[in-house]
C-alpha cells in the first residue's frame, strides 16, 4: 500500500499538472484544429444515446504525425475503421442522439480513464508512438483538457438533460491482433446488464444465423480501463452494450449499411423488451 505522504505528493503533482494544463491548454489546438466533440441531435425526446469515442483520426497540428509514418494513422490503432458510418446510420434509422470525437485515439482515448496508461498510449499493438513516449502529468492533462473533457461533457449533458432509456457504444476491432486470430463478427460487452447483451446476440443470430457473436470479447468492460460503461451508463441504470464490429466487415459503405440495419433492429427489440 502507498504511503499517506506519497499519496498526498501525488496528489499535489496532479493539482499542478492541472493547474498548467488549464493555462496551456488554451492555446493546444490551433484555430484550424477541428473541434473536439460533434453532436448530432436526434428527435425531440430521443430515448436512446449513442457514442463513437474512436470515430476520427485528427491530430492537433502542434503534435505533427506523432512520430507516425501515414500507414500506421490508416490503422485500427488509429481509430476504429468504419465505426461512425455505421453509428451515423443507426443514429439516423433510430432518431438517437449521438456523440462523436474526432481526434485519434492515440492522441487521447476517450474510452479511458485519465489514470489509465493506455489513455495516451505509447505503444499500441506492435508500433511505438515516439510523440506519446515519456509525456509529463502537464501534457497528459492539457490532451485530457482539450481533448476528453469536451467530449465528456458534451456526453453528461445530453444524458442528463431528459431520462434516456439506453445508451450504446460502437466499435470496431482487429480481425487479427499481435498475429492472434479473432474469429467473431461481433463482440458484445457488458458487466452488469448482460440482458441487453441477450436480447442484441439473439436478434442478430436471427438475422443471420451464420454471425458469430461473443460476449465479452474480444475485450471485457474493467472499472479502470474503461469510462462510458462504467462511468455514465451503469450508474444511470441505463441498458446499454458497447459493441464491437469486426472491421473487416465494416470498412465498405455496403458492409456499413448492412451492420448498422442490423443493429437497428437490435436495439428496437432491446427497447421493447426492455420496457
Amino acid at each position: 500500500m502507498k504511503k499517506d505522504y506519497q499519496i498526498l505528493l501525488e496528489l499535489f503533482m496532479l493539482k499542478e499538472a492541472a493547474y498548467s494544463a488549464e493555462n496551456m491548454g488554451k492555446t493546444f489546438l490551433a484555430e484550424t484544429d477541428p473541434e473536439p466533440v460533434d453532436c448530432i441531435r436526434g428527435r425531440e425526446g430521443a430515448d436512446v444515446v449513442l457514442v463513437c469515442e474512436h470515430a476520427g483520426r485528427a491530430i492537433p497540428k502542434r503534435l505533427g504525425s506523432l512520430g507516425l509514418m501515414p500507414e500506421h494513422l490508416d490503422r485500427h490503432i488509429a481509430w476504429d475503421i468504419g465505426a461512425l458510418a455505421v453509428s451515423e446510420r443507426i443514429a439516423a434509422n433510430l432518431g438517437a442522439d449521438l456523440i462523436k470525437q474526432r481526434y485519434s485515439r492515440l492522441v487521447y482515448d476517450c474510452n479511458r480513464p485519465f489514470e489509465a496508461s493506455d489513455a495516451t498510449p505509447e505503444v499500441s499493438e506492435d508500433v511505438t508512438i515516439p510523440g506519446n513516449r515519456n509525456l509529463s502529468p502537464e501534457e497528459r492533462m492539457i490532451r485530457k483538457r482539450t481533448i476528453f473533457d469536451p467530449y465528456d461533457a458534451a456526453l453528461t449533458a445530453i444524458l442528463d438533460e431528459r431520462p434516456k432509456r439506453a445508451a450504446f457504444a460502437i466499435h470496431s476491432f482487429t480481425p487479427v491482433y499481435l498475429g492472434k486470430h479473432r474469429p467473431w463478427h461481433l463482440g458484445l460487452l457488458s458487466r452488469t446488464d448482460p440482458d441487453t447483451a441477450d436480447i442484441i446476440a439473439a436478434t442478430m443470430q436471427r438475422r443471420d444465423n451464420r454471425m458469430l457473436v461473443g460476449k465479452n470479447v474480444p475485450y471485457m468492460i474493467e472499472e479502470d480501463s474503461d469510462w462510458f460503461i462504467p462511468r455514465h451508463a451503469e450508474p444511470r441504470g441505463l441498458a446499454h452494450c458497447l459493441i464491437e464490429i469486426r472491421n473487416d466487415l465494416i470498412d465498405t459503405k455496403v458492409g456499413q449499411n448492412i451492420w448498422a440495419d442490423h443493429l437497428t433492429a437490435a436495439f428496437k427489440d432491446v427497447l421493447e423488451k426492455r420496457k
